[in-house]
């Protein structure tokens, strides 16, 4: 597609992956009159899947990719929509699936989320682009930007041919190049770092086809439940994804903090194979048994980073893994990529109807990057060692869930990101979050110090906690906006409750110190240190005891090993 001739355009994105399409198509469906140039160094169609990471999607990416960007029919008619997050904890050496404590819904979950494969995914995005009037350019680099109070100008070149284009407004959808954050110096290291590589396995894999053992079959309400998951077979330092994509191949990933698995040990290709039959044996023993099927390989090494800033009342702002990225646990990329394009659409859309919105701006940049910092970085930093402990992570699933769909997902669904209003009234339960979330990560190391038991023989069906289903299902509710800022405030108090009730489950583990039931608990004091208690306040003010945390948190006693089994088998 050619460059408009007078070479000016309202938007200009450079970059045409994920977070570039889908911007260039929320902006154009939101605004149609808005001339968009998105540039894409690549030239010709996306290749398969494992060209990059990130092919699962969770419900908030769903409702985006759905309602927001408009390719809904493609995503339920080539993907496919997923069982929810499966978890698989070690036991016995992993020779046998059938003896893990396995987490996951027992069938297709209420709310739409999906594995995609990438490239297909892409490819069609950039056919809707087209299709929209949006001048996509694919084999055209980026080569500079000059920011401009009047217009920016975007040096390219398109098969050695160079051309200068302005735009009112740069959005930077480079990936990893980040292309404005490094001219602006805005890169900002983050705590985390983790390795990650992974393949395709033509064919695919069925985790079902490694037990006989009809009992353990007949815990899904059908056969093909769980290769419909995103399934995560977790351990000590490490978590393998297999998901089983639309186009017929399987992605098996290896995600690992090289404090327990250096780098070398899964890479190249040859290693990754021979990790997985030392770690993962039955999955390992499958791929090696299949050479001719492994189709590719790629890797990424420490792949967590943020950002100084993401959007700037001069009129850029960055987008997906160009701005900040945590981990592909749980999926948020496509999370963040949902969020950042909601909040620069409605900067841009705003901007073009001539509104002021440098105050605007500095909230949205504010609000992102709490968000992630609070919500999303302490999520991971320093926890890959608990990945193998099935009861401590029965509660940081149970946790980590809480957090995303009471506060990501539900302001997603309701279109509340970019109300003032109500980001203003609900401010104190965002804030509260954060608080919560940035004593209960900790309190999950202390805990894993602890109680390092194995489990065995477990299924946890989150359909049992009705508490977190209540959340889950919620969201596709249409409720009003006083029944919304009501239902913020009962999800706060239950976040308060749940974080009562981890500190009572985690501190059975404590040898010298018992916690009276009756005692009222603050919830933004909690920890593990009884030396700390008093001063930190763990006994003062409001607090909860732990019946009236249960009485907030129904059905929370069936998340945990321990409900189905007096002691671990075995010990």
């Amino acid at each position: 597609m050619a460059i408009d001739p007078d070479g000016t355009y309202d938007v200009a994105i450079t970059g045409g992956g994920l977070a570039g399409l889908t911007m260039a198509l929320h902006l154009k469906r939101a605004r149609p009159e808005t001339s968009i140039l998105l540039a894409e160094k690549r030239a010709g169609p996306v290749r398969g899947a494992a060209f990059k990471v990130g092919e699962s999607s969770m419900e908030t990416a769903g409702f985006y990719f759905n309602e927001i960007v408009g390719v809904g029919e493609h995503l339920e008619t080539v993907h496919r929509r997923k069982a929810g997050l499966r978890f698989f904890f070690p036991a016995e050496e992993n020779v046998d699936f059938g003896r893990r404590v396995e987490r996951g819904p027992p069938g297709a979950g209420p709310v739409p989320s999906y594995q995609i494969d990438r490239g297909v995914f892409e490819n069609e995005l950039a056919r809707c682009c087209r299709e929209q009037g949006i001048d996509h350019l694919d084999g055209c680099k980026v080569t500079d930007v000059t920011l401009d109070s009047a217009a920016h100008r975007v040096e390219l070149d398109q098969g050695g041919q160079a051309r200068t284009i302005a735009a009112r407004w740069v959005i930077d959808a480079s990936g990893r190049s980040s292309l404005l954050k490094r001219k602006l110096g805005l890169a900002r290291e983050v705590e985390h770092t983790i390795n990650s590589a992974w393949l395709r396995l033509e064919g695919g894999l069925d985790l079902e086809d490694f037990v006989s053992e009809e009992g353990w079959r007949g815990r899904m309400e059908e056969l093909g439940i769980r290769k419909a998951s995103t399934n995560h077979l977790m351990g000590e330092g490490y978590w393998v994804w297999i998901i089983l994509l639309g186009t017929g191949p399987v992605s098996i990933g290896i995600c690992a903090d090289p404090r327990y698995h250096d780098f070398e040990s899964f890479n190249p290709r040859e290693r990754a194979i021979a990790w997985l039959e030392r770690h993962e044996p039955q999955v390992g023993a499958a791929v090696s048994s299949r050479p001719e099927e492994v189709m590719d390989f790629l890797k990424v090494e420490d792949f967590a980073f943020g950002s100084e800033r993401v959007f700037s009342p001069e009129r850029w702002c960055l987008t997906g893994e160009a701005g900040v990225f945590a981990d592909p646990l749980y999926s948020p990329g496509s999370d963040s990529i949902s969020l950042s394009n909601t909040f620069i659409a409605d900067l841009v859309i705003r901007d073009l109807a001539g509104e002021d919105i440098r105050e605007r701006t500095e909230r949205y940049n504010a609000t992102y990057l709490a968000w992630f910092e609070g919500l999303v970085l302490p999520t991971y930093t320093g926890q890959y060692g608990l990945f193998g402990n099935a009861q401590l992570m029965a509660g940081k699933l149970a946790w980590d869930d809480a957090v995303r769909w009471t506060i990501l997902a539900l302001r997603m669904y309701r279109g509340k990101w970019t109300d003032l209003d109500f980001l203003d009234a609900t401010s104190g339960a965002f804030e509260s979050a954060i608080r919560l979330n940035q004593r209960l990560q900790p309190l999950f190391r202390e805990w894993h110090e602890l109680d390092r038991r194995e489990w065995r023989d477990i299924f946890l069906s989150p359909r049992e906690v009705p508490c977190l289903g209540v959340r889950l299902i919620g969201l596709l509710v249409d409720i009003d906006d006083e029944t919304l800022l009501g239902n913020s405030k009962l999800n706060q108090e239950f976040l308060e409750a749940l974080a009562v009730i981890l500190f009572h489950k985690a501190a059975e583990s404590l040898a010298d110190a018992r916690v009276d039931p009756e005692r009222r608990i603050d919830p933004y004091a909690v920890s593990l240190d009884p030396a700390r208690w008093e001063q930190d306040g763990l006994f003062e003010g409001a607090g909860l005891t732990l019946s009236e945390a249960l009485q907030r948190s129904p059905g929370i006693e069936n998340a945990f090993p321990d409900h189905y089994a007096s002691a671990p088998a075995g010990s």
